[in-house]
């Protein structure tokens, strides 16, 4: 393979990384939802629930031991390998490796941001417990409901609760407060993004089965491509409002 080959695949890679199959229609769904693709919504919720409060519990391990985050590193790309190279017909087994690389990807990501970006664990494990509790209430809608709009209302309502707090955290002017609002407004647009993420899966299942477990791991790869193609698809409806 030459340079020429290799770097027409990268770009195609990038295309296809940014270019989602989805379109502003799909997003605004509003529809119930079948019973099949409520199911593989409901486990999908439930495993990333499950993965965050891993990730929440492995990040109280940094306080335990300083060293825990290094050699966690290690720990946790091994437990990727070895789901990587797993059957997916094992679910279990996925499930279980998964939750193992978890909890180690929580005992290293305070490390991670206190390195990178010099924020104290305990500001990262009070932004791990939002995202949980906030893909909790998700799992908890959509087992009451099949009705999407009723889920996203839940949500919403979540952030509703998040913006308060945000306002009390103003109003008290700590030390503290501006960092606090940071996390807070991560945990809001996160939580709008789990939206636009649950519609995209719910759009993927009407083709094939849905891995929940690789939608757990995949929800933060796919992050960036996710937002800005919605956003790109919110410009080009307002550009055709105008005209």
């Amino acid at each position: 393979m030459n340079f020429s080959e290799m770097k027409d695949q990268a770009i195609n890679g990038v295309k296809w990384y940014f270019n989602r199959n989805w379109n502003r229609d799909d997003v605004m769904n509003m529809d119930e939802i079948s019973d099949e693709l409520h199911s593989t919504l409901e486990m999908v919720y439930l495993s990333l629930f499950c993965a965050m409060l891993s990730i929440t519990c492995g990040s109280t391990l940094q306080w335990i031991s300083i060293t825990a985050g290094k050699y966690s590193v290690l720990y946790f790309v091994a437990k990727l390998i070895l789901l990587y190279l797993t059957p997916p017909e094992r679910v279990k087994m996925r499930i279980i490796i998964s939750m193992l690389a978890e909890y180690s990807f929580g005992s290293t990501v305070g490390f991670i941001f206190n390195y990178l970006f010099k924020i104290e664990n305990r500001f990262v494990f009070r932004l791990l417990v939002g995202i949980t509790i906030g893909t909790g209430n998700l799992w908890h809608q959509s087992i009451k409901t099949k009705d999407r709009r009723e889920i996203y209302t839940g949500c919403l309502k979540y952030c509703i609760v998040i913006v308060v707090s945000m306002i009390a955290f103003f109003l008290l002017e700590t030390d503290t407060t501006l960092r606090m609002i940071a996390i807070h407004s991560v945990l809001i647009l996160f939580m709008g993004y789990l939206v636009i993420y649950s519609q995209e899966i719910l759009y993927d299942a009407n083709f094939g089965d849905i891995d929940f477990v690789n939608c757990t791991f995949t929800v933060f790869f796919h992050f960036p491509g996710i937002m800005i193609h919605a956003t790109r698809l919110y410009l080009q409806g307002e550009q055709q409002e105008q005209n």
